[in-house]
């Protein structure tokens, strides 16, 4: 089913990046950052194989937009254009179209500079009916009250100094469907009788995960080693996105389904780039690696005085990574 389709997407729409003490969180392509800032995400673009039965190829076009309303609080809006090659789409020839707004609000509750800690609190709302129904979109809206968190290796002791550059990042989710279920009558062909199909919508829990190695902490925190700049810049990682139906899941099953993206982001003053392999966990996660890439602008570094600056509020000191290049 399409649906099936689009909730095996990675958790894209990652938003802002995070200065905690000397960490620098950047935004990630599979899962939010812990932090809240003014940032542009446009575009990420994706292409994978489903999980649905005859599975199909998925592209996706998306961008997101986020505001800070105070230094702590921000708002964000993004929405996804999702092309289906055939046998995709409800009548198996192909689809398109845009998938259901989504917004989340998210407010940093914790941030420990000695510790390179962060957390924030999140809801995100799809808003059912916004999307198109050659592509799946729900005519009802989906709730996900959110955790997000980071935490650097900065205060690791000098006998394990090189694993300082290390960082983990995190989210978990529980998305709640604004109807329990759906039924959709019709004819049966053979016999003229009416019919009575009815799909349960679950709820699911959405978690994942980064683990980090940031080169432009090696070379300001720890040690700089000569390497050649482009390699300064560089954050290898692997993300987790997953994705477990926990309640109502009698048409839906219990299986997790997710990715493993393993990849690499090139960090500069204001903006980033990103890319990485989509790696299905098991046959209905996907039948064969995919790719994501995003491009990623900071707004707030960018002009800090003006739109990069939160509505309530002066401006903050730029987040710059290479303040000094």
């Amino acid at each position: 089913m399409p649906g099936l389709a689009l909730a095996l997407a990675p958790l894209s729409g990652s938003t802002a990046h995070e200065i905690v003490g000397n960490r620098f969180f950047p935004a990630t392509l599979g899962i939010d950052d812990p932090g809240v800032n003014d940032e542009l995400s446009l575009p990420t673009v994706s292409s994978f194989n489903t999980g649905d039965d005859p599975s199909f190829r998925q592209r996706d076009f998306s961008g997101e937009f986020s505001k800070r309303i105070t230094e702590a609080f921000a708002i964000s809006i993004g929405s996804t254009y999702s092309v289906f090659s055939p046998p995709g789409g409800p009548t198996g020839i192909g689809a398109h179209g845009f998938q259901n707004l989504d917004t989340t609000f998210k407010y940093r509750v914790f941030k420990n500079p000695e510790h390179e800690f962060v957390m924030s609190l999140g809801l995100s709302v799809e808003w059912g009916g916004t999307g198109a129904d050659s592509v799946g979109s729900d005519p009802f809206n989906t709730y996900t009250p959110t955790v997000y968190f980071g935490k650097g290796f900065g205060d690791l002791p000098d006998t394990l100094s090189w694993l300082r550059p290390v960082a983990v990042t995190g989210q978990v989710g529980y998305a709640i469907p604004g109807r329990r279920s759906t039924t959709t009558f019709g004819v049966d062909p053979d016999t003229g009788e009416m019919t009575a199909d009815t799909e349960f919508h679950p709820r699911v829990l959405n978690w994942g995960g980064t683990i980090q190695y940031s080169m432009p902490y090696l070379k300001s925190a720890v040690v700089d080693l000569g390497l050649p700049d482009v390699v300064n810049h560089l954050i290898p990682l692997v993300e987790a996105t997953m994705q477990t139906p926990v309640a109502n899941t009698l048409t839906s099953g219990t299986m997790t389904t997710g990715t493993i993206n393993p990849g690499v982001l090139w960090v500069g003053n204001t903006y980033q780039l990103g890319v990485e392999a989509l790696i299905p966990i098991n046959r209905q996660s996907g039948t064969r690696v995919g790719v994501i890439a995003q491009l990623h602008l900071y707004l707030d570094d960018i002009d800090p005085h003006g739109i990069g600056r939160p509505i309530f509020g002066g401006p903050v000191q730029p987040a710059r990574p290479f303040a000094g290049n």
